[in-house]
């Protein structure tokens, strides 16, 4: 009777092993089937099935579905190549000023704009349907949306102080011939201080005196130090503020861009928050279309 009974146990297990294979390979030959008939709805789904039900569901529902993804995640290079192709062509459409470049298989940089100069802006997701920004670069253009405001630019206080600095430099350099003048007088003045035979009690006050015009003429030295290497400085700075100024042109072309298409950078925070659904959306109307031709 035990024995009878191991048996019809191992059965079931058997019966419920064979299944759940036969339902792994169901899902390997349904992805396979969405891959060569081009159905990336299908595959997004097949991909993600909770996120894609809780997302795009018309009904809401409770029940998890079952993920098996990982017997495929090894390819999630390929499949992201193959889904980038009809996202790219949505991107195009919706974000205009996107452009991208496969650097590796399934792997997308993001560039905003085809102007001279254009930045890299950071990655592309197929998979997800996301935009991976850079920090810096993302948070560059959000500053500059929000100091626009008070008719400021991300850069003006660092090409402000920049150029405050050449005044400064040129000032020095301009003032050369007084300096020199200067040192002259303090000269004199040393010789002066040099050859008197004070008093005891103004011994004390002769030596300050020395002491005062040995630090000015320290100082003044300084300062020729500075002006004399100063050209190369004012140059540097005027490089510096060249591409400071050309980095706000090119925050100026992508604000632009942005308004454009968007009309506000809310509007296009809350499209790149809500690109999975709206993407997927699309797509389904695209296949509701097909199925009714």
């Amino acid at each position: 009777m035990e024995r009878q009974m191991e048996t019809d146990q191992f059965s079931q297990n058997d019966t419920l092993l064979s299944s759940a294979l036969n339902e792994k390979m169901q899902y390997l030959n349904d992805l396979n089937d969405s891959v060569k008939n081009g159905d990336d709805l299908q595959i997004y789904q097949l991909m993600d099935p909770n996120r894609y039900a809780n997302e795009l569901a018309t009904e809401e529902t409770e029940e998890s579905q079952t993920d098996h993804f990982g017997l495929a995640s090894d390819l999630t290079a390929q499949l992201s190549h193959h889904l980038s192709n009809k996202l790219i062509d949505y991107l195009g459409a919706t974000y205009p000023f996107f452009y991208y470049h496969e650097y590796e298989l399934g792997k997308f940089h993001i560039y905003f704009g085809n102007w001279w100069d254009h930045r890299m802006f950071g990655e592309l997701d197929p998979i997800n349907v996301r935009f991976n920004f850079d920090d810096n670069e993302y948070q560059m253009l959000s500053k500059s949306f929000q100091l626009e405001a008070e008719n400021r630019r991300v850069n003006d206080d660092t090409m402000q102080k920049l150029g405050d600095e050449n005044e400064r430099i040129t000032k020095l350099i301009g003032e050369q011939d007084q300096r020199d003048k200067r040192k002259e007088e303090i000269r004199e003045q040393l010789k002066e201080n040099q050859e008197k035979s004070p008093m005891p009690w103004e011994a004390g006050k002769v030596k300050e005196e020395r002491q005062r015009l040995n630090d000015e003429m320290l100082k003044l030295t300084q300062i020729d130090e500075e002006a004399t290497g100063g050209r190369p400085t004012i140059k540097e700075n005027e490089n510096k503020i060249l591409a400071l100024s050309k980095e706000e042109t090119i925050l100026s072309l992508e604000k632009q861009n942005i308004r454009a298409t968007f009309g506000s950078f809310d509007a296009f925070i809350e499209n790149n928050n809500n690109l999975y659904t709206k993407y997927l959306q699309s797509l389904s109307k695209e296949s509701q279309v097909s199925d009714g031709e």
